[in-house]
C-alpha cells in the first residue's frame, strides 16, 4: 500500500511540474492574411513567405512559441484591437492606421505597380485617370487608387477576384504590390505591367501591435536591426523577391 501511495505521489508531482512548465511558456498569437504571395501564403496547410520567415524568426529569437491565425485582410486590425491576436505579421504604417495601432520599424520597403489587360491596353500610369481600378479592401493600394483623378475604385476581399475581373475586362486596371504582381502576371498571360505608382504616403511594411506595447516593440526593433545588420533580411528578400 505504501509503495502504491509513493508511486501516486510521484506521478502527481510530475503532473504538477508539467502543468507549471506549460503555464510559464511564452506564447505569441500572430494574425495574418495568407493570400499575399510571396509575402505570406499557404503551401498545403503550412503558412510560408517573406513576412512569415521574418516575423516568426524575430519572435522565436525573443523566446516565444508561435500560434498563427489566417484571417481576412479587413479583419486584421479589428482582431488585434479586440485581443483575438497579439500582433500582425505586417502592414504599411499609414497615418490613418497609426490612430488605432502601433508599428515596429519597417522590415521591408516595396513598390506599388499598376497592371492592365492587353485587350484593353493602358499606355502609362498617368492614363489611369477616370479608369475603373480594382484594389484589395483596406490596403495601401486602396488609398493610392482613391488619389487618382476621376478613378472609379472597385474594392475586393482578395486580389483573386480583382484578377478575374481584369481578365474579363470588367475593370481597367489593378494596383498591386510589385513583389506580388509577378505571381499573377505569370499565371495570367493577358495581363501586363503598366508602371510604378508613386507612393507619397508611408512606404514599406512593419509588424503591427495594439496600443501600449512599447517594451515589446523596442525588443522587436532590436531584432529587426540585427537582421538588417547581419544581411539576413537581404537574403530573405533575395529568396522571395529575387532581388
Amino acid at each position: 500500500m505504501k509503495k502504491v501511495l509513493l508511486v501516486l505521489t510521484v506521478l502527481f508531482v510530475v503532473l504538477l511540474g508539467g502543468c507549471g512548465s506549460s503555464k510559464n511558456e511564452k506564447v505569441i498569437r500572430i494574425g495574418g492574411n495568407a493570400e499575399y504571395k510571396p509575402y505570406e501564403y499557404l503551401e498545403g496547410n503550412k503558412v510560408t513567405g517573406f513576412s512569415i520567415d521574418v516575423v516568426f524568426k524575430i519572435f522565436e529569437n525573443l523566446g516565444y512559441k508561435i500560434e498563427y491565425t489566417n484571417m481576412s485582410f479587413e479583419g486584421l486590425i479589428p482582431a488585434l484591437e479586440t485581443g483575438k491576436v497579439d500582433v500582425l505579421t505586417g502592414l504599411t504604417p499609414t497615418d490613418e492606421r497609426k490612430k488605432f495601432v502601433d508599428f515596429s520599424e519597417k522590415y521591408y520597403v516595396g513598390r506599388q505597380i499598376a497592371i492592365a489587360n492587353k485587350s484593353n491596353p493602358i499606355e502609362k500610369v498617368e492614363d489611369l485617370k477616370n479608369k475603373k481600378i480594382g484594389v484589395q479592401l483596406g490596403t495601401l493600394q486602396e488609398t493610392l487608387a482613391k488619389q487618382i483623378e476621376g478613378a472609379d475604385v472597385i474594392l475586393y476581399n482578395s486580389f483573386t477576384g480583382a484578377i478575374m475581373d481584369l481578365n474579363s475586362q470588367k475593370i481597367d486596371a489593378i494596383i498591386i504590390s510589385g513583389e506580388v504582381k509577378n505571381e499573377y502576371l505569370g499565371n495570367n498571360p493577358k495581363l501586363y505591367e503598366i508602371g510604378r505608382i508613386e507612393d507619397n504616403e508611408s512606404k514599406g511594411i512593419a509588424i503591427v501591435f495594439p496600443k501600449g506595447q512599447e517594451d515589446l516593440i523596442e525588443k522587436v526593433n532590436i531584432e529587426i536591426n540585427k537582421m538588417k545588420d547581419s544581411g539576413e533580411l537581404d537574403k530573405l528578400a533575395d529568396k522571395y523577391f529575387g532581388e
